[in-house]
């Protein structure tokens, strides 16, 4: 039996609403596979819905977009139970600047400056990102960002980036220029996978 997920992301890299296919005999009712699977998975993994899709769904080829969560921490300690999920940031931020640079990502691109030279190698480097938003949550920072794929290492370089600009280590504008240039040197630092979350995998019809 092989499992196919809506695609993959980044090691240590968290999911909230991963979608996944597999073909079956079994006559086994959803409701009875959800609780069957379960019981079977580490307490780390949680299968939260079961049902039949048609024999011609595809949870990566029919996949139009996805949505991605980087959270930022800025306060000074990080509640434990929050710890895993965030990456701290304990210097000021300037949040007006770095909004200013998400704009610059709204739009279809040559991504390339933002990922891996390998990954860059490897696959088409344009994407469309369909919306993009850094709002603040409490003590966070929430950069979330949809589009119709991701390369390697994709939004956590733009997630590093764009704190380097916050914290002042990169000029105004350095987005913009990377997505003109391709320049992978104008990047900041890639910020760590523990803060990054798949949000949703959006589909052509509500239900798959």
């Amino acid at each position: 039996m092989r499992v196919v997920a809506s695609g993959r992301t980044d090691a240590g890299v968290h999911a909230e609403a991963q979608i996944a296919h597999v073909s079956t005999r079994s006559t086994i009712p959803a409701a009875r596979l959800l609780r069957s699977v379960n019981a079977l998975l580490p307490p780390d993994i949680a299968v939260s819905h079961v049902e039949e899709a048609s024999r011609r769904f595809h949870a990566r080829f029919d996949a139009r977009t996805k949505r991605y969560r980087y959270r930022i921490f800025t306060g000074e300690v990080v509640p434990p139970f929050v710890r895993p999920y965030v990456h701290q940031v304990r210097v000021p931020l300037d949040v007006a600047r770095m909004r200013r640079e998400v704009q610059a990502l709204r739009g279809r691109y040559d991504f390339r400056a933002f990922a891996r030279a390998e990954a860059a190698r490897e696959r088409p480097t344009n994407k469309a990102v369909t919306n993009v938003q850094l709002a603040r949550r409490g003590r966070e920072l929430h950069l979330t960002i949809e589009g119709n794929g991701f390369l390697h290492t994709m939004v956590r370089s733009i997630a590093g980036t764009l704190i380097d600009v916050g914290r002042g280590r990169l000029p105004a504008g350095t987005v913009g220029r990377m997505l003109a240039t391709g320049g992978r040197h104008l990047a900041g630092a890639t910020a760590p996978s523990r803060g990054l979350c798949l949000v949703s995998v959006r589909y052509q019809q509500e239900g798959r």
